[in-house]
């Protein structure tokens, strides 16, 4: 959010476009595939990130990662639960 002080732009458009360069990035190195495994929907791709975070520990073992909890999916969206250790 500070960065929206100098860039003059809404928050959703700056999360639009770090989403877009983020999936570009990971393409380009092969990480894609490792994002496919985890689910051919949003659903189970939200559900798969703990265990890829811990997978990740091995080769990062100081590394701290967020947590995701997905309580309810409808039509309208879903509801997500993030937590991280401080």
């Amino acid at each position: 959010k500070y960065s929206l002080q100098f860039l003059d732009e809404p928050v959703s458009d700056l999360m639009n476009v770090f989403g877009t360069e983020f999936v570009s990035y990971i393409s380009n190195y092969g990480y894609d595939r490792v994002l496919r495994i985890l689910g051919h929907n949003m659903r189970d791709f939200l559900n798969g990130l703990d265990n890829l975070h811990e997978y990740m520990r091995y080769t990062y073992p100081r590394m701290r990662p967020p947590s995701f909890y997905l309580e309810k999916e409808n039509a309208h969206g879903l509801t997500l639960h993030y937590r991280i250790r401080r």
